[in-house]
């Protein structure tokens, strides 16, 4: 795969934008790859987007897919006007804005402003899972906090190992949120061994501020189905990677 402009290293990225939503049970892993990559074209051009994971896991109760999305990008102003842009504009089907597609269930969307983000091995295909942590806090100085916290948890990440890590917060909200990424773990069930072992990583969640009553509300660690990368494109290089496009494996779908 011929992917271009995204080497390891720190990411000159000021916004970032999560959503988290379930899909219908009815669909496959491949079904769900291709609606993605159809919707690619018209979304990753919106200003500033610098990559994008697409989160897969299957919900251990229903078997429902559970998806997201997860992006940088280069500056807070161009993270806000993605959100709106898919909130006010976005329609793929006339007179349905995106978010209101009905085969989405129960959406959560936020937009960040990034303190730290770094790539600790190559973009490419070697990024296989990622875990998406989101706390609500009582601190106040927040931004120098996570300033002293950041090369902590920078560190943490390169000495466990891990691929990627990213540090944000909405102060408005009073949230903080971490994103960690590792390789697959390769084996027999490579899809649930490697979730099992990112999800069972301690999270760095132990570097912010003590005396903040951190009060964990989200913690999902899936597959990444697929990587945009408009960086590359622009390179003439690869516009995206699907990473677990392959034909459904009835293990991931009751272990993962």
């Amino acid at each position: 795969m011929d992917i271009r402009g995204y080497e390891p290293g720190p990411i000159s990225a000021e916004g970032a934008f999560t959503s988290d939503y379930a899909l219908p049970g009815v669909l496959r892993v491949r079904q769900i790859a291709d609606l993605v990559e159809a919707d690619r074209p018209a979304m990753d051009v919106r200003p500033g987007m610098r990559h994008k994971y697409l989160p897969l896991r299957f919900d251990p109760a229903a078997g429902a897919p559970q998806v997201g999305r997860r992006y940088l990008f280069d500056t807070w102003s161009n993270a806000m006007d993605y959100e709106r842009f898919t909130t006010e504009e976005l329609e793929f089907e006339p007179g349905v804005k995106f978010w209101g597609r009905p085969f989405f269930h129960g959406v959560v969307r936020h937009v960040w402003h990034v303190i730290g983000a770094h790539d600790l091995s190559s973009l490419a295909s070697t990024h296989h899972v990622n875990r998406f942590e989101r706390w609500a806090y009582r601190g106040r100085d927040e931004e120098a906090a996570l300033l002293r916290a950041w090369p902590l948890i920078r560190e943490a990440a390169r000495g466990a190992g891990l691929f990627g890590v990213w540090l944000m917060v909405r102060p408005e909200q009073r949230q903080v949120a971490i994103v960690t990424v590792r390789a697959k773990v390769t084996g027999a069930d490579p899809a649930a061994r490697s979730i099992s072992a990112l999800e069972l990583l301690p999270s760095f969640g132990r570097f912010l501020p003590a005396d903040w009553e951190l009060e964990k509300e989200f913690d999902r660690t899936s597959l990444i189905l697929a990587l945009w990368l408009p960086c590359s494109r622009a390179l003439g290089g690869a516009p995206s990677v699907p990473l677990h496009a392959e034909p459904d494996n009835p293990c991931v779908r009751s272990r993962s």
